[in-house]
């Protein structure tokens, strides 16, 4: 690291005001044999990342330990994902090692290349509550997998799930993060040039919030004599935004706002949504902003305030608010096109925060509190998974279920409460795995076979059969412990793209499941009900596509946002769009245009077509290709030359103007 940027470090640590005790506790970390992990929590805005940094820098100052930061925010929620950001973030500290070179690909990798790092290795996790798909993997697996010179410091909103303690037991330290103390928080305020008796009239109204504090010093050159009325802090916070919003210049605030509706503004999203503004502008104008602060992938806008902001555009400006978000979807559509797998996760999420839908954005950034822990199921988890089953289903259908079990217990997965119990389960499978004696016996499953047979889907790609999901106190119904579970589902949704083309679920109340989930493309198959002691279930399903989970997930988007997906192709009714007329699609046509409309201007080979569409192995042969793409420029007609053949190469398509 250049001297610069250690300096900057250790300006940055050495501007943390008090924390002295927390700091002490993480520092426990480098010399002592316990705690192997320290968790601190708090609520936003209370100075976390900013406390992990100190740490950091103070670790540095004391010698001997090598410190290995993440910010979790970043970081695709999969094993793959936490291996390869953890692989870049080792990188350069393994130079002249024995493991330079050698790609972190398991949990092994992970323990000998920290290991290998010194005497005493600090691994540590910000923004912790971003990985809460992969929070089971990591306490059960990763963790306990790492060599005895390592230790774990993270930090996120809420406190550690009951299982971290009850794994880990002394060996873990939970640090709460309050609010400043009146005095630190006066120190603070003075740092920033505010006057005693004025950083005592701050104090006092923010309650010694960081956030809050950095927002009054920042607002008082619109409001002198700025207060706020005693009320909760997120209260408090929202209204300091307010202010401090009213005394930006009017540039500033209209980058503000675009910035506000994305994720993480980049400078390429930044001039699709202001197309006047030099992107490197608005970038200058976003920076000095006592809440923003560079990050792996974009500027970082503290949520808090980026969500007062986006409030105040949608609801006093709703035509731009939507304006900005259709040219972003644009424009993530476009780089995602091109993107390499290593940034497949950035432009995923960045989809993911235009999606308003909570069905689709709790499910992979969930905001309700972490009450459960989701893990396979155990051998003696049978019973408590049968009471479930009886309390909500009929003697056949409990029956069918411990067939399940006792043939396939490994694709069982239980949510626990926080005395351990389960309280919700999951039988997920991949369709290539059921046995014979479950595909002819179950009743559900047989629909699901046809329905696939009938609508198969390329070889290479891979379908889901969701057999079970109840929860105790609500059988189907969303409970908080059922929304644990389809959280976790969303975790095998990253971990099997680009492969996963579909998934077979079912209902005994079609109504009211399709109600939730018939905006993300679920849908029911028309002849799958299947009586099972007396109770009718109904077969559901959602393919995705081609593109797997990241063309989904525009296609969600599209949706949400009314967009129609610049007139080309409609999904619903297989149907190409040129100058107002609609042409009928088979679904072979269908596919491969939306194959290579998705990858617009990139040359696509045979081989990949026929992989990805048609599921064969290219052999050099057939023309089964030639005949579709002929096909299709026949429907096409006067854009017939918008699909190029590009000799010796692919083929390539450009949409019409």
């Amino acid at each position: 690291m250049s001297g610069t940027l250690r300096t900057l470090l250790g300006a940055r640590a050495a501007a943390v005001v008090g924390r002295q005790a927390e700091r002490a506790v993480l520092l426990e970390l480098l010399d002592r044999d316990r705690p192997l992990v320290v968790a601190v929590h708090g609520i936003a805005g209370t100075g976390k990342s900013a406390l992990l940094a100190a740490f950091a820098e103070d670790a540095r100052a004391c010698g001997g330990a090598a410190i290995v930061s993440l910010d979790c925010g970043g970081i695709e929620p999969t094993e793959r994902g936490f291996l390869a950001a953890l692989d870049r973030a080792i990188g350069g500290l393994r130079a002249g090692s024995p493991r330079e070179g050698r790609p972190v690909a398991t949990v092994a990798d992970a323990a000998a290349a920290l290991g290998g790092l010194g005497d005493r290795v600090v691994l540590v996790l910000d923004t912790y509550e971003q990985l809460r798909l992969l929070d089971t993997w990591l306490r059960q697996e990763f963790v306990p997998g790492l060599g005895d010179n390592t230790r774990l410091a993270l930090a996120g909103r809420e406190p550690p799930v009951a299982a971290w303690i009850s794994d880990f037991g002394d060996l873990l330290t939970t640090v709460a993060l309050a609010n400043l103390a009146p005095a630190d928080a006066e120190a603070l305020l003075r740092r920033e040039g505010v006057s005693a008796a004025a950083a005592a009239r701050i104090t006092r109204f923010t309650h010694g919030h960081p956030l809050a504090l950095r927002l009054a010093a920042s607002a008082r050159g619109a409001r002198p004599d700025l207060t706020v009325p005693d009320a909760a802090v997120a209260t408090v916070v929202t209204e300091l935004a307010r202010v401090y919003l009213s005394g930006l210049d009017q540039p500033t605030r209209a980058v503000l706002d675009a910035a506000c509706t994305l994720r993480r503004p980049t400078l390429s999203l930044l001039g699709a949504l202001l197309p006047d503004v030099p992107p490197h502008e608005a970038y200058d104008l976003l920076r000095p902003l006592p809440f923003v602060e560079f990050g792996p992938d974009g500027l970082v806008l503290h949520d808090t305030v980026r969500e007062v902001v986006a409030a105040l555009l949608r609801v006093n400006d709703p035509p731009a608010y939507r304006a900005h978000r259709i040219a972003a979807w644009r424009q993530l559509r476009r780089e995602l096109r091109t993107a390499p797998p290593t940034d497949l996760w950035r432009y995923t999420a960045d989809l993911l925060y235009l999606i308003e839908n909570p069905a689709v954005r709790e499910a992979f950034f969930p905001t309700a509190s972490h009450q459960y822990a989701v893990e396979p199921a155990r051998p003696a988890d049978a019973a408590e998974i049968t009471a479930i089953a009886r309390v909500h289903q009929p003697a056949g259908a409990v029956a069918m279920m411990r067939s399940w079990w006792d043939t396939m217990p490994s694709a069982f997965r239980v949510a626990r409460d926080s005395d351990g119990t389960p309280v919700a389960y999951q039988c997920l499978c991949e369709a290539t795995s059921v046995p014979a004696s479950l595909l002819t016996a179950d009743p559900v499953v047989v629909a699901w076979r046809e329905h696939l047979r009938a609508n198969p889907v390329p070889r290479g790609q891979q379908v889901l059969f969701l057999r079970h999901m109840l929860a105790a106190d609500g059988g189907e119904a969303t409970t908080p412990a059922l929304a644990a579970l389809i959280l976790d589902l969303k975790r095998r949704y990253l971990e099997m793209r680009p492969r996963l083309r579909r998934i077979y679920s079912l209902a005994a109340d079609p109504t009211a499941r399709l109600a939730q989930f018939a905006p993300l493309g679920f849908a029911q198959l028309p002849d799958g009900a299947a009586e099972i002691g007396g109770t009718t279930f109904h077969a559901l399903y959602n393919d995705f596509g081609p593109s797997s989970i990241d063309g989904w997930l525009t296609d969600v988007a599209a949706r949400e946002m009314l967009i129609e997906d610049d007139g080309l192709l409609d999904p619903d009714r297989r149907q190409l769009i040129l100058d107002g007329t609609r042409a009928d699609l088979t679904k072979l046509e269908f596919d491969v245009l939306q194959y290579l409309y998705e990858r617009e201007g990139r040359v696509v080979d045979r081989a990949a077509l026929l992989r990805d569409v048609w599921g064969y192995d290219w052999n050099g042969g057939s023309n089964v290709v030639e005949v579709v793409i002929s096909a299709l420029r026949r429907k096409l007609g006067a854009s017939s030359g918008s699909l190029q053949t590009v000799r010796g190469a692919g083929y390539r398509f450009t949409a019409p103007p």
